[in-house]
C-alpha cells in the first residue's frame, strides 16, 4: 500500500508532458485491462481538466488512441470503445472538442495506409460514429449558423481539401458515402443550414482532382437527391397526400426541388477554377437537375423545404388515467359483438364478465367453462352417431348401389369406424362380383369415377401391335440401298466414331515379349566358384 501511494504521488508531481507520455504508452498496451484503465483516466479526468493542449500533445494522444482501437478485438467491445471515444465530443468543452475532432481527422488520414483489410471495418465504424457525433454536436447548439460554418470548414479542410501528402483518400471516400445516411436523422433543417451543409460539395466536385471521389459524391449525395425529387414530383402530380412528412421522399425530395442546384452546377462548371476532368460530370448533373426543375415549373407545383419537427423531438404525451366508466363501456361493446357468435362464445363472455366482479368467484367460473366445453363435446359425438345411423339406413334401402354408398361412407367416416365398413364390404362382396361379371365396362367406369378402396376386377388386355406407334424422323432410303438387318450393328455397337455397316474384326495386337536382360560376363558368383572348385 505504501508503494502504491508513492507511485500515485510521483505521477501527480510529473509535468503535463510526462504524464501524457505515460498515458499514451498505456493506451497502446497489449493488455486490455491496462488500455481500459488508461482510457478511463484520459476521457474521464485528465482530458476535461486541460484548458489548453498543444497540437503535438493532442496528436500523440490520438496516436495512442489509434493503437488502442487497433488492438481491440470482438465486434461488441469495438462498438463500445468507439462509442466512448465519439461521446467525448459532447462531454468536452467546445474549443477542446473542436481540437479533438480536428486531430482525429488528421490521424485517420495519416494512419490510413497502414490499416490492413482485417481491421478496416472497425475504422469505418469509427468514422461513421464520429460523423454522427459531429452532427449531434451541431444539433445540441441549435444549428447556429456561425458555428455550423466553422465546423463544416474544419470537416472539409481536414478531408476533401486537405493539403497534406498523406495517402488517406479512403477517409474522404467513406465520409462522402456516409454523409447523407448520418445526416438523415437530423433532417429536416432550415434552408440556410442546408446551404452550409450541402452546397460546399458542388465546389468540391469542381476543385478536386480525384475521379473516384467525384463519383462517390455524385452517386451517394446528388443522385440520391435527384431520385427522391423525381418521386416527390410524381406524388405531387398524382395528388396523393398520404405520404408522411418525415418520409425520405418528402424530406430529401424537397431539398432537391427547392435548392436550385441546376444554377449552382452551371456556375461551377463554367468557372475557370473548375478542374477540366470534372466538367463532364458536373454538366451531366446540371442537366438532370435542370430537367427536374423544368418539370416542376411546367406542372405548376411549388415545393418548399419541409421544416416539420423530427420524430425524436416530439414531446411525450401525457397519460390520461382510465375512469371506472370506461371499462364498463368496453365490456358492453364486447357483449354486442358476441350476440352474433355461437352459444359457446356467449357462455365464455358471460363467464368473463362474472370474473370482473371479484377474485373469489374465479374458480367457480372456470369450472362452468370446463363444463360447457364437455357438454359441447358430448353434443358433437351424438350428432356424429346420428348421422352414421342415417347413412346406414340409406345404404340398406338402396340395394343396387350398395358398393358406392359403402365407398362414400368409408371416405366420410372417421378412423374409429373403419372396422365396421370393412365388415360391410365383406358381406356384400358376393353381390358386387355378380354385378361386375354382368357388366364389366360399367363397373370399370364407376370405379374410375368415384373413390373406392376395393381393387378393380377388370382384366386389362395388352398387345404390342396395338400399342406401338412408329413415327420415322426422316424418310426411308430406297429399297435397293437398304442394308439387311444382319449387316448393321445394334445396341451398344452404334458408338460415336464407328460407322454403320458390317462388323469387322480387328487384328489382334501382337504383344511384344520383354527381352530378358543379358547376363553380365566376367562376374564372379558363388555358383561359378563352386563349379570350379568341384573336381
Amino acid at each position: 500500500m505504501v508503494k502504491r501511494n508513492r507511485v500515485t504521488q510521483a505521477e501527480q508531481s510529473l509535468p503535463i508532458e510526462e504524464e501524457c507520455k505515460s498515458l499514451i504508452k498505456k493506451l497502446a498496451s497489449c493488455k486490455q485491462t491496462i488500455r481500459d484503465r488508461s482510457l478511463r483516466t484520459v476521457l474521464g479526468t485528465w482530458l476535461p481538466e486541460q484548458t489548453e493542449i498543444s497540437d503535438e500533445d493532442m496528436k500523440k494522444l490520438w496516436q495512442g488512441i489509434f493503437y488502442c482501437i487497433w488492438h481491440a478485438d470482438k465486434s461488441l467491445y469495438q462498438s463500445e470503445l468507439i462509442d466512448r471515444l465519439s461521446s467525448a465530443l459532447h462531454s468536452l468543452p467546445l474549443p477542446l472538442s473542436l481540437h479533438y475532432f480536428t486531430v482525429f481527422l488528421f490521424t485517420m488520414r495519416r494512419e490510413w495506409s497502414r490499416i490492413d483489410r482485417l481491421r478496416l471495418d472497425k475504422f469505418y465504424l469509427l468514422i461513421r460514429r464520429f460523423l454522427n457525433g459531429f452532427f449531434s454536436l451541431l444539433d445540441s447548439n441549435s444549428w447556429d449558423l456561425e458555428l455550423t460554418r466553422r465546423l463544416m470548414s474544419v470537416l472539409f479542410d481536414g478531408t476533401f481539401l486537405a493539403g497534406d501528402k498523406f495517402q488517406g483518400n479512403g477517409v474522404n471516400y467513406h465520409i462522402a458515402s456516409a454523409f447523407v445516411e448520418e445526416l438523415r436523422p437530423f433532417l429536416p433543417l432550415k434552408k440556410e443550414v442546408l446551404e452550409l451543409l450541402i452546397t460546399p460539395f458542388v465546389k468540391i466536385l469542381g476543385v478536386v482532382n480525384d475521379k473516384i471521389l467525384v463519383g462517390k459524391i455524385k452517386s451517394n449525395l446528388f443522385d440520391e437527391l435527384l431520385k427522391m425529387g423525381k418521386k416527390l414530383l410524381l406524388i405531387k402530380k398524382s395528388g396523393d397526400d398520404g405520404v408522411p412528412e418525415d418520409d425520405d421522399v418528402v424530406v430529401l425530395g424537397s431539398i432537391a426541388l427547392s435548392m436550385e442546384f441546376a444554377k449552382r452546377f452551371y456556375e461551377m462548371g463554367s468557372s475557370p477554377d473548375c478542374h477540366q476532368g470534372s466538367r463532364k460530370a458536373i454538366f451531366a448533373i446540371h442537366k438532370e437537375f435542370l430537367q427536374l426543375e423544368k418539370d416542376m415549373s411546367s406542372s405548376g407545383i411549388e415545393v418548399s423545404i419541409a421544416e416539420a419537427s423530427r420524430p425524436g423531438s416530439d414531446e411525450v404525451p401525457e397519460l390520461v388515467p382510465v375512469s371506472e366508466s370506461e371499462p364498463n363501456a368496453v365490456s358492453k361493446s364486447k357483449k354486442i359483438v358476441a350476440n352474433g357468435s355461437s352459444s359457446k362464445k356467449k357462455g365464455l363472455k358471460k363467464c368473463s364478465s362474472k370474473t370482473k366482479k371479484g377474485s373469489a368467484k374465479e374458480d367457480a367460473v372456470m369450472d362452468d367453462v370446463i363444463d360447457l366445453g364437455k357438454k359441447d363435446e358430448a353434443f358433437d359425438e351424438t350428432m356424429i352417431s346420428d348421422l352414421r345411423q342415417e347413412f346406414e339406413k340409406i345404404a340398406s334401402e338402396m340395394s343396387p348401389s350398395k358398393c358406392e354408398v359403402a365407398s362414400v361412407c368409408e371416405v366420410a367416416e372417421p378412423v374409429s369406424i373403419a372396422k365396421k365398413s370393412k365388415k360391410r364390404k365383406r358381406e356384400n362382396k358376393g353381390e358386387v362380383q355378380e354385378d361386375t361379371t354382368v357388366n364389366r365396362d360399367a363397373a370399370a367406369e364407376t370405379s374410375l369415377a368415384g373413390p373406392s378402396s376395393e381393387k378393380s376386377s377388370k382384366r386389362v388386355r395388352f398387345a404390342m401391335k396395338n400399342n406401338l406407334v412408329w413415327k420415322p424422323h426422316c424418310p426411308l432410303p430406297p429399297q435397293d440401298l437398304r442394308l439387311p438387318p444382319s449387316a448393321t450393328p445394334r445396341g451398344s455397337a452404334l458408338k460415336k466414331g464407328i460407322p454403320a455397316g458390317p462388323v469387322r474384326e480387328l487384328a489382334s495386337r501382337r504383344t511384344k515379349k520383354k527381352a530378358k536382360p543379358a547376363a553380365r560376363r566376367g562376374v564372379k558368383t558363388i555358383k561359378n566358384l563352386k563349379k570350379k572348385m568341384s573336381p
